[in-house]
């Protein structure tokens, strides 16, 4: 495999990982230049990123999740009322 293609298959990696083009610019510069640590280094902190969005995406799944129960049991109480 080339390089261009390994650097093709790079960049659409990291576009899929949710990279903007200024992070991928500077990842392609760090590769070219062979400066691993720093490359680690802000894949981490875009990971930390889409982790951190993750959890916050979470919390609101659970938040509705509990608001369903909630409007489920009312509804199951007023059913078991009205019997």
């Amino acid at each position: 495999m080339g390089g261009s293609d390994e650097t093709t298959l790079l960049v659409r990696n990291l576009r899929d990982a949710g990279c903007g083009s200024q992070l991928i610019a500077k990842i392609l510069i760090l590769r070219k230049n062979g400066d691993i640590r720093e490359q680690l280094r802000l894949l981490t902190h875009q990971r930390f990123s889409l982790l951190s969005k993750l959890h916050a995406a979470q919390q609101k799944v659970d938040c509705l999740d509990y608001l369903v129960f909630q409007i489920k049991q009312e509804n199951s109480t007023k059913s078991r009322r009205q019997q």
